[in-house]
């Protein structure tokens, strides 16, 4: 039976009125038969929170002095990829690493310095890699002189030294000071990390070639890509590209040194290094030795810049020097003095003394100023701690 008008016009709005009823179905834009697109969204500004400023705890910073804690740091700061495949990074792990044993004890003779360099590199806030720019260079040796010039365990020639701010004269030559040259090959990485964008490998160049023959490189191919194995970019030397491979492929040895057949000296123990303001009157590296109890012999070899060991005029005053307890005093390293003290009970105030332990690591630890624990405990700079002394921490 065909339906009247008025009753086609009621069923309409009987249709009408039931699909208003029904749930809206949202469009499915995971439809394999319609690729979905990428849209990006600008993050949302943070929600910043009002926080009262706490007043951070009297602590002495607690120096690398363990190789693996040189390792950690260093190795933490590493850039994706570290273990690269190729022939160049094979031949240069192979060069390295060929020999286990020679290579994990050439690493812990130079602990104290790669120690002083990582927070170092820590503190300007650059890639791990580059704290093995000085083993590339020179295996690092603060007196390493090198063919054409290049000097210290950075390698940097004068001219470039003077452009950063390093004191070549008479009696003295600012490269081959640890401190020195540490301070502007790191100035000399910041800007490169500013120019280069972050891209680390770009800034080995930079810092190898200059960085303006690496604009140029760049420019000419019209590629920003770089490799030391795809040799990128285009024409560079070869000594260039190498130097990336070389810390890609030493990069991968401290990475993963068990796949290369080594075992690095993590559990060494060394005495940190630390900057040393030399004493007023001192004219000899002999004499300031004296003065800050450490080894005569040691503190020449940390720091060839002074030339026969004789502090000139005109020269820094600033040596580095091993972290003994004198020398921690002086250098301000050591735990602040602090005013007022909490009252502890009687067994708190003393200090089982433990294998590696020096009087100044103690003193941080505990925080008691380094002079009272000399005082309340009769000691002094030379004094030995043996495992299982009994140390008062208050008198």
């Amino acid at each position: 039976m065909t339906p009247s008008p008025s009753q086609r016009i009621g069923l309409l709005a009987l249709t009408l009125a039931l699909a208003a009823c029904q749930p809206q179905v949202k469009p499915d834009i995971d439809d394999p038969r319609e690729p979905a697109t990428e849209v990006r969204l600008k993050p949302a500004p943070p929600v910043v929170k009002k926080v009262e400023p706490v007043r951070p705890a009297v602590v002495a910073p607690d120096p690398i002095d363990t190789g693996a804690e040189v390792f950690d740091r260093m190795t933490a700061r590493f850039s994706a990829p570290i273990c690269v495949k190729g022939q160049q990074n094979r031949h240069w792990r192979k060069r390295y690493a060929g020999y286990p044993e020679n290579f994990a004890r050439q690493i812990g003779q130079i602990l104290p310095l790669m120690g002083y360099v990582v927070e170092e590199v820590e503190r300007k806030g650059l890639p791990g890699e580059f704290a093995l720019l000085p083993i590339v260079e020179s295996w690092y040796r603060p007196d390493a002189i090198g063919p054409g010039g290049p000097a210290g365990m950075w390698q940097m020639i004068a001219s470039t030294a003077r452009n950063h701010g390093i004191l070549i004269q008479p009696g003295y030559d600012g490269r081959l000071s640890p401190i020195e040259s540490t301070d502007a090959a790191l100035s000399y990485l910041v800007a490169l990390d500013t120019m280069f964008d972050g891209e680390w490998r770009a800034m080995a160049m930079g810092y190898n070639a200059g960085e303006y023959r690496i604009v140029r490189a760049f420019r000419s191919s019209g590629d920003r890509r770089v490799s030391g194995e795809s040799h990128l970019p285009r024409g560079l030397s070869r000594t260039t590209y190498d130097y990336v491979a070389k810390l890609h492929a030493l990069a991968c040895l401290f990475e993963k040194p068990e796949r290369h057949g080594l075992s690095l000296p993590r559990d060494a123990r060394f005495v940190p290094l630390v900057r040393m303001n030399l004493p007023d009157g001192v004219q000899s590296l002999d004499q300031a030795a004296v003065r800050m109890g450490v080894d005569a012999q040691s503190l020449r070899k940390l720091n060839p810049g002074f030339r026969q060991g004789r502090v000139v005029a005109g020269a820094p005053r600033t040596v580095l020097a091993p972290a003994t307890a004198l020398a921690s005093l002086m250098s301000g390293t050591a735990a602040p003095e602090i005013t007022t003290l909490p009252e502890s009970p009687e067994a708190e105030r003393t200090y089982v003394v433990r294998s590696g332990d020096s009087l100044s690591r103690i003193a941080a630890r505990q925080g008691v100023p380094l002079a009272r624990l000399f005082a309340i405990n009769g000691l002094n700079a030379k004094s030995i701690l043996r495992p299982g002394q009994v140390l008062r921490l208050a008198p």
